[in-house]
């Protein structure tokens, strides 16, 4: 063995140990004897402090109610560690076990900057490489673009993580509205190749639990072994985040899991495979460790977890989100300073499965703040967990520590809008066939009883994923029911569909309806049937 793959091999084994003493010692705190069930106060607080924390947590009780948010974790964190940390109300609404710092919760998408510090890890090991073409990864890795050839070979890691790949939202397999435990992450991120991307590669952003979930797949392959492991060993252990993981048969043996909850959902699923984007679970006082290594820049308890110059390209901006003020990294938002806020932010939150939250940080104070709830929508947390940061920056009561963080935008691509040479042809006789009815394969959720009665009588759309494709105005056109609305999709209404190929179209925004498959698709989501207008060519898919 060489002097370097020994000092290598040293260093795996000092940080492995230190990891796991560190989390043992936390895991040692958590079951304590003199550990609060709910809440943490760090030790010798200013009184003024003091005073804004007891102001800030008195009305948490009460916006639980009225949100009819079952619990909720929050946590105030700087780069010392933990300032503040409680939990609040129960994990399940006709449950009694009380939610605390502890309490896992899924992330939904703040999983995305987990994932990509994990590939950033990968970076450091000589594992993968942020430019390399993924096809170096994937040999068999292939797509379909509108706008040019071969873009799977314009793919990398980097557009992956910054959402500039063009992939749509999510993998037909495992999604949001199949989320099914039986499907493998690995069979989840294959349904991938093959897809339509909405954007030409590397010239607009728009965010993708599928593109996320493809740079996690692809630090398995590099690392030789399953996404979960390496999670674990990487990330989880190193940062003493020990009740926090991507494995699903884990998640489902933790008893005191928060559950999620949704109008007119009697039943939620509680796992999916969308590891990468979305299928994050851990807790308050895990993602202030998390939090707390962001701020530091790598460090976390006197170590080097990761080096400052990727946790730099980490909070680099690369994507217009919202211009002029907001932009995306790697993996989370970037607020430039604005009239709203004292200086800038970082951020990411999360939605999905009954789950919201947000984590954010102000890199020039090195404070932010985590807030986790058990309810979709709810922006009443979020919004509170901001407000706690921004008094006590306002009211002066913590300075700013750390260099000045104004980041260069000009090199940013814009969100993505439109297609503009988008040209829809004059409706034609043969696109009768497509016309009609088409509904989402929705399986793994119970509606609530009122929400079934509801469909039943009145065909309620709201309730029930589906498109209208049908002639107007001349044209082949498309709308989405509003459960789209409901699902934080968006909506759209008669939009005009340009057609590829024969039973191919495509929407101005780059969304796809495949109607050449064995299962069609519409958004890479698969269709049950289509029930035709009266007249129509009957055509009923498996």
């Amino acid at each position: 063995m060489t002097v370097a793959a020994r000092v290598r091999s040293s260093r795996a084994i000092v940080t492995w140990a230190m990891g796991l003493v560190c989390a043992l010692s936390i895991r040692a705190e958590l079951c304590g004897a003199d550990t609060p069930a709910k809440g943490f106060k760090r030790e010798g607080l200013d009184p003024r402090w003091e005073a804004v924390l007891e102001e800030f947590r008195q009305p948490v009780p009460g916006l639980l109610k009225q949100h009819k948010v079952p619990g909720a974790a929050l946590a105030l964190v700087d780069d010392r560690g933990i300032i503040w940390a409680e939990g609040f109300g129960v994990t399940a609404a006709k449950g009694k076990t009380p939610v605390t710092p502890d309490t896992p919760f899924l992330l939904g998408g703040m999983s995305k900057l987990v994932t990509a510090t994990a590939v950033m890890l990968a970076v450091q090991d000589g594992l993968v490489d942020l430019d390399r073409p993924i096809t170096n990864y994937l040999s068999d890795f292939k797509v379909w673009s509108r706008y040019q050839e071969h873009p799977e070979e314009h793919i990398t890691l980097r557009r992956l993580l910054n959402n500039t790949a063009g992939l749509p939202v999510e993998a037909p397999l495992g999604n949001y509205f199949e989320p099914s435990s039986a499907v493998s992450f690995e069979d989840h991120v294959r349904s991938i190749y093959g897809q339509w991307l909405v954007f030409p590669v590397g010239q607009a952003f728009q965010c993708s639990n599928a593109s996320s979930d493809l740079a996690a797949y692809i630090v398995q392959v590099a690392a030789g072994k399953s996404f979960e492991q390496y999670m674990k060993e990487k990330v989880f252990v190193p940062l003493g985040m020990s009740r926090s993981t991507v494995d699903r048969t884990l998640v489902l043996n933790m008893k005191d899991r928060a559950g999620g909850h949704m109008i007119g959902i009697a039943k939620m699923p509680a796992v999916f495979p969308a590891l990468g984007g979305a299928g994050v679970y851990s807790t308050a006082r895990d993602l202030a460790r998390f939090l707390q290594m962001q701020i530091s820049q790598g460090m976390l308890d006197g170590r080097r977890i990761l080096d400052a110059s990727l946790v730099k390209l980490l909070h680099t901006p690369t994507g217009i989100v919202q211009p002029p003020d907001v932009y995306y990294g790697l993996g989370l938002f970037i607020d430039k300073r604005s009239p709203e806020r004292v200086s800038s932010i970082l951020w990411q939150d999360g939605w999905g499965f009954g789950f919201s939250g947000l984590m954010h940080w102000y890199p020039e104070y090195g404070i932010g703040t985590v807030a986790l709830s058990n309810r979709l929508p709810n922006p009443a947390m979020s919004d509170l967990a901001l407000s706690l940061t921004d008094r006590l920056i306002k009211e002066k009561l913590v300075a700013r520590c750390f260099p000045s963080f104004n980041p260069d935008t000009n090199h940013c691509v814009g969100a993505w809008w439109g297609w503009p040479e988008h040209k829809p042809a004059p409706y034609r006789p043969e696109w009768r066939k497509y016309c009609g009815l088409y509904r989402l394969r929705f399986s793994a959720y119970e509606l609530e009883w009122w929400a079934k009665l509801a469909v039943l009588i009145k065909g309620r759309d709201e309730y029930t994923p589906q498109i209208k494709v049908q002639q107007k105005d001349g044209f082949l056109c498309l709308t989405e029911s509003t459960f789209f609305d409901l699902f934080g999709i968006g909506r759209h209404i008669d939009q005009r569909l340009q057609e590829i190929k024969p039973g191919l179209f495509s929407t101005a925004s780059g969304i796809v309806l495949d109607l050449t498959s064995e299962v069609p698709t519409w958004r890479s989501y698969r269709l049950e049937g289509v029930k035709q207008r009266a007249g129509a060519e009957a055509k009923v898919q498996p």
